[in-house]
Order: structure tokens, then C-alpha cells, then sequence
């Protein structure tokens, strides 16, 4: 747990983690490269009488997981934080098991793509599942850039644009950055290669939790994130990804929930009751992976994400459709219509404010970026 040490500073989760009532047990799923291996360490160095294991270790591989937690707990143990639970077999009747007992406390964490709460042991009344999203623009900032920027509401982003737009105009500046190497907190060297790896191992490992993984799946996975990061929002549908794919509809829906069970895609739906298909968003900083296979980024679908990314774990968004030939703005967050779009877009059909790319503030407009600093 030394190791730990290296990282002092904490993801936005952690602090909600420990508040926790100790008659539960605590889950963390999420992407890979999201900090969770960091956030057990760190939560495991401040709790009394614990222990942290991975269950994907060779050293315990002829055990099961209640074997290796009875004997922790006859050593003394009472905390126990198990990694990548989900590598062990039949561990969701074991941590049942384990929870009736209540010799142990649990806290563990897993694949996105693994459904904890659907299990087929019922955890969801012994476990407070918690998801550890992509490190947003201001952790990024606190993480990577040594700074030390307090969480600030979605309410005080809207209604103070201009005074915390003068308190940080600077950072404006590493927006760029951030949604080349945001989000995921890789090391620099090596950043791209690591985070292909990992796009491939969620499609390789996690997701064969969901569904048997075959070499024309695999492809057909990768292929259809590589169209969603060279279009422009709006351009795929379930359609258009059948036909680009050489699949059914069916199979274009079916990918697309797996790739958003994952972690590595969003679908957000319509506003209302309007029977309209999602609207696909890559995690940042994917849409970016993918241009470095050689294609122009669109700037409105690289707005659109660092929005979407951040705002959805505040509040949920939808997004606004009208008639054909009629324009409206973007997203409905809670109560608030919010157009996103470059420096110098005019207002159109009643959005209350415009996120807009560049410094401006008034008349409506709030600085893209200070969406960043929400969680």
C-alpha cells in the first residue's frame, strides 16, 4: 500500500466512499485507467485493521474468494478491499456469503461492464454500488498540473460566468490538453498505447461478462467507436451503424449497449416522451485516440462531449429535438436549456445560456471550460 503514498492527491469519490454506513458493503465499478486501483489503496491506508489484495493475483489463483477472506479474517483483518473482484469465480455468492456472515467488511472493485447489482447472488440490498467516472477537468488539473481547484456547482458556473471566468482564465488554455490526455489518468509516457490496451481488453475481457466475445464482435466494437469519434453529433444511428458494420439493427443496438455498459460510450436520450434514437458520445479522451488514426476532428462533437462527460454525472441531460427543418438548442440540464456551440454562435430558440468555446461572457454565455470544474 506504499505505493499509494506517490498519489496524495483524492478522486472526487473518495470522501463520499468513507461516509458510507458501515453495514454496507461498498462496490466500485468503472473504466479502466480511471484511478480505482488508487482510490482502494488510498481509502485502505486510512482504515483500520485493513488489507488490500488483487483477485486477479497468481499467488491466490487455487483459492476462492471466500477461502482467501476467512483466513485474512482469522489473521485479524476486518476491512478487506479486494481489486478486480470480478476475475475471481463465483465471487458474487461468495461476497453474499461472506456479507451474512459479517465476520469482514468488503470493499471492492470491478469491471463497468460487470452488473454488480443484477447479479445472480442479489447483492443489490448488501452493497452500495458506486461509479468512478473519467477524471474530470478539474481533477485532471489537481492530478496532473499539481493545482488545487475546489468542486464548484453546476448553479455557481451559471450564475457567476464572468467572476470565475477572471478567477481562471488561465486554465482555459489546458482545455486542449485535457481532451487529448484527460480523463483517464495514464502516465504521460506511453499514454496512447496504454489506453489502446485498454480499449481492447474491456472489449476482450469485460465485455465477455455480457456475451460470448468472438473475432468478428471484437472488430465490429472497435470499428463502430472509430465512426462515432470521426462523426459529427447526430451522424450515427443504429442505421447507419448497421450498414456501415455489415450487421442487423438489432446488432448495432445490442453493440451500443454494450460499449455504454462499459464505460466507453454514452447514449443520451431525447428530452420528453419523443420516440427519437440516443444521441452517442464517446469518454474523453477517446475521440481524440481515435484521430490520431488519421482524420480531421469535428470541433461541435468535441464541445458537445466535454459537456455531456461532465454535466451527466451532476444531473441528467437530454437533449432537444424539433421538427424537421426547425432549429433548437442543444441539451435540457434540469431546468436549465443550454446551447453548446463555438465563440461567436448567436442565440436561437430560447436557450437560456450558451457554453461557448472562447473567454466571452454576458448576453447568456458561459466559458466552456467552467463546466469542467462541476465534480
Amino acid at each position: 500500500m506504499a505505493w499509494a503514498k506517490k498519489f496524495p492527491k483524492k478522486r472526487f469519490l473518495y470522501p463520499e466512499l468513507k461516509r458510507i454506513d458501515e453495514e454496507y458493503y461498498v462496490g466500485i465499478k468503472g473504466l479502466r485507467g480511471v484511478g480505482k486501483t488508487v482510490l482502494m489503496l488510498q481509502l485502505a491506508m486510512e482504515t483500520k485493521k485493513s488489507i488490500y489484495f488483487s483477485a486477479d493475483s497468481t499467488l491466490i489463483k487455487p483459492f476462492s474468494l471466500y477461502e482467501v477472506v476467512k483466513a485474512l479474517s482469522s489473521l485479524g483483518y476486518r476491512n478487506v478491499f479486494i481489486d478486480e473482484i470480478h476475475r475471481k469465480p463465483d465471487w458474487a455468492e461468495d461476497v453474499k456469503t461472506l456479507y451474512d456472515e459479517h465476520e469482514v467488511r468488503i470493499f471492492f472493485s470491478g469491471s463497468s461492464a460487470v452488473d454488480i447489482l443484477h447479479s445472480g447472488a442479489d447483492l443489490s440490498r448488501r452493497v452500495v454500488l458506486k461509479e468512478l467516472p473519467p477524471a474530470s477537468f478539474r481533477e485532471w488539473l489537481n492530478i496532473r498540473k499539481g493545482m488545487d481547484i475546489p468542486v464548484h456547482s453546476m448553479e455557481e458556473v451559471i450564475s457567476r460566468p464572468f467572476d470565475m471566468t477572471e478567477m481562471y482564465m488561465e486554465l482555459h488554455a489546458l482545455w486542449t490538453e485535457y481532451m487529448e490526455r484527460g480523463g483517464a489518468l495514464y502516465p504521460e509516457s506511453g499514454f496512447y498505447d496504454a489506453l489502446e490496451n485498454s480499449i481492447r481488453k474491456v472489449i476482450l475481457e469485460d465485455l465477455s461478462a455480457l456475451r460470448e466475445i468472438s473475432v468478428k464482435y471484437e472488430t465490429d466494437a472497435y470499428h463502430l467507436l472509430y465512426l462515432v469519434a470521426k462523426s459529427a453529433p447526430f451522424e450515427v444511428n443504429y442505421s447507419s451503424i448497421a450498414k456501415e458494420l455489415g450487421v442487423s439493427k438489432n446488432m448495432a443496438i445490442r453493440l451500443v449497449e454494450d460499449l455504454s455498459k462499459a464505460g466507453l460510450l454514452y447514449t443520451l436520450q431525447p428530452c420528453g416522451s419523443v420516440r427519437k434514437e440516443p444521441k452517442l458520445y464517446l469518454t474523453v479522451p477517446l475521440r481524440m485516440f481515435f484521430a490520431k488514426k488519421g482524420f480531421s476532428i469535428h470541433r461541435g462533437a468535441l464541445r458537445e462531449e466535454f459537456f455531456v462527460n461532465h454535466v451527466r454525472w451532476i444531473s441528467q441531460p437530454c437533449y432537444l429535438k424539433g421538427k424537421r427543418g426547425e432549429k433548437t438548442a442543444d441539451f435540457k440540464v434540469g431546468d436549465w436549456i443550454i446551447e453548446v456551440s463555438g465563440e461567436k454562435k448567436r442565440r436561437y430558440q430560447r436557450p437560456d445560456y450558451i457554453a461557448v468555446d472562447g473567454l466571452l461572457t454576458g448576453n447568456g454565455r458561459i466559458p466552456l471550460f467552467l463546466f469542467g470544474l462541476i465534480y
